[in-house]
C-alpha cells in the first residue's frame, strides 16, 4: 500500500514561547510526512493581534501589510 507523501509551509504565532516584550515569535513551520520543523522568522505579534484560528494578523496590527507580505514571500 503506497502511502500519501505531504507537505505543508505555514507561518505561525509559536503560543509556548513568550518574548520579554509580551509578544509571541513568528515561525514558519514546515512539515513533511508528519514531520515538523519550525524556524524563526524574527518577528513577533502581540496575542491580542494575531488571529489564532486562522493564523493571521489582524487588520488592527500596525505592520500588518508587513506581516502579510513576510507572510507571502515565506510559505
Amino acid at each position: 500500500m503506497k502511502t500519501k507523501k505531504t507537505t505543508s509551509i505555514s507561518v505561525i504565532a509559536y503560543k509556548s514561547k513568550i518574548l520579554s516584550n509580551g509578544e509571541h515569535p513568528l515561525m514558519l513551520r514546515l512539515a513533511k510526512d508528519g514531520q515538523r520543523v519550525y524556524k524563526s522568522l524574527g518577528l513577533s505579534c502581540h496575542p491580542s493581534k494575531w488571529n489564532f484560528k486562522k493564523h493571521i494578523p489582524k487588520k488592527v496590527h500596525p505592520e500588518y501589510d508587513l506581516l502579510i507580505a513576510a507572510m507571502y514571500i515565506y510559505s
